[in-house]
C-alpha cells in the first residue's frame, strides 16, 4: 500500500507541473522487438522508478537484450527444444545458488528447477492464449505460473507487467521483467503489454513541446506517430 500511494504521489506532482501527464499504472501494447537495449540499472525498486525523471546517460549503455544469457538459454529451450540444464543461464544460476545467493528466490537446485518447469507452462499458456495483461490474468480463469500473490490489481500492475524506460529519444529499453519480455522475442509476438517506469529528462522536455504542438492543432509529429508514450494525445497505442 506505500508503494501504490508514493506512485500515485509522484503520479499526481508530475501532472501538476506538466502538461503532458503519465500514468504509471498504464498498460501499453507495444511489440517486443522494438525494445533492443538494456536501461543502465538504478538498484531501485521498481516502484521508486515509476514515474521518475532523470538525466544522466543511463540510456546510452548499448547493451543487447539479446546479449544476456537468459534470452540465449529461451532461444535454446523454445526454439531448439534443448533441456535447461544444457544452457549457461542454468549453471549460472546454481552457481550463485552454491554461492550462497538467492535467484528469484531459489535456495536450492531443486527449487530453481521448479521455477524452470513454470517458465515452460508459462510458455504454453502464452501460446494458448497470447500475452495477457495482469488485469485480463486477473479477470480470467487463465494461469500463470510467474504470478506472485499481490494485495491489489495496481500493485500486480506495476510489479509484474513487463517494464521499459525511455531514453532522451523516445526510445524504449527494457528494465524489468526479462523472462516474459525474452519469451515475447522467442516465441514471435506480435504485441507485449508493459509498464513505462523511468524517462530521461529530455524525452520529458520533448513530450512537453509535443503536447503544445498538438494542442495547437497539429498531429504528432514524425517519427514519434503511435509513441505508446504519446498516448495521451494518440490514444491508440494504449490499453
Amino acid at each position: 500500500m506505500y508503494a501504490e500511494r508514493y506512485v500515485r504521489a509522484v503520479r499526481w506532482r508530475h501532472n501538476r507541473a506538466h502538461r503532458a501527464p503519465i500514468d504509471p499504472f498504464e498498460v501499453y501494447r507495444v511489440d517486443p522487438d522494438a525494445i533492443t537495449h538494456v536501461s543502465k540499472p538504478t538498484g531501485l525498486p521498481r516502484f521508486r522508478r515509476a514515474g521518475s525523471v532523470m538525466d544522466g546517460d543511463w540510456d546510452r549503455s548499448r547493451i543487447a537484450f539479446v546479449d544476456a544469457d537468459v534470452y540465449r538459454a529461451f532461444e535454446a529451450r523454445f526454439q531448439e527444444g534443448r533441456p535447461w540444464e544444457d544452457t549457461a543461464f542454468f549453471d549460472r544460476v546454481v552457481s550463485e545458488i552454491e554461492d550462497g545467493e538467492e535467484p528469484w528466490g531459489c535456495r536450492s537446485r531443486a527449487a530453481f528447477e521448479r521455477r524452470c518447469s513454470r517458465l515452460d507452462r508459462l510458455a504454453m499458456s502464452v501460446r494458448d492464449n497470447g500475452f495477457l495483461t495482469q488485469r485480463e490474468l486477473a479477470a480470467s480463469n487463465v494461469d500463470d505460473p510467474l504470478e506472485r500473490a499481490r494485495g491489489t490489481l495496481p500493485a500486480r500492475i506495476l510489479n509484474d507487467e513487463v517494464a521499459v524506460d525511455v531514453g532522451r529519444d523516445g526510445e524504449l529499453l527494457y528494465a524489468d521483467g526479462r523472462n516474459r519480455l525474452a519469451l515475447a522475442k522467442v516465441l514471435d509476438v506480435d504485441t507485449l503489454p508493459v509498464v513505462i517506469l523511468r524517462r530521461h529528462v529530455q524525452w520529458v522536455d520533448a513530450r512537453e513541446a509535443i503536447a503544445a504542438y498538438v494542442e495547437g492543432g497539429a498531429s504528432v509529429p514524425e517519427p514519434y506517430a503511435g509513441h505508446p508514450d504519446l498516448a495521451f494525445v494518440d490514444d491508440s497505442s494504449a490499453e
